[in-house]
């Protein structure tokens, strides 16, 4: 018959600072993605920067290999690898062997020769 408890104040009070805290946590959260967005773009704009000198120095070397381009350049492996193929699909290498790990490039003007 009495009906639901009333919360203490305490535990209003409680109740009101946890939802603050969450809010305060999305707020973040949401501006944290936003940081993302802007790192995305910087990386973006470093692997155009890493295309544009690897397509230089590629046409002088012999032969390309991923990990040719990541020591030499200082990047990972999967970076290096992303361009060698970007560069393949632009048409400035050639892909020669393709094993099961690695992959070796020549510059398009020595495969056409």
């Amino acid at each position: 018959m009495g009906g639901k408890k009333r919360p203490t104040l305490s535990q209003l009070a409680k109740k009101a600072e946890k939802a603050q805290q969450q809010q305060q946590q999305q707020a973040q959260a949401k501006a944290k993605k936003k940081e993302e967005g802007g790192a995305r773009r910087q990386a973006q704009s470093a692997f155009d920067k890493l295309l544009e000198a690897l397509a230089k120095d590629v046409q002088s070397m012999p032969i390309v290999t991923v990990y040719d381009v990541a020591s030499k350049y200082g990047v990972k492996m999967t970076v290096a690898q992303r361009a060698l193929r970007a560069l393949r699909e632009k048409g400035d290498l050639v892909l020669v062997v393709k094993g099961h790990r690695t992959e070796a490039y020549v510059p398009a003007r020595r495969a056409a020769s």
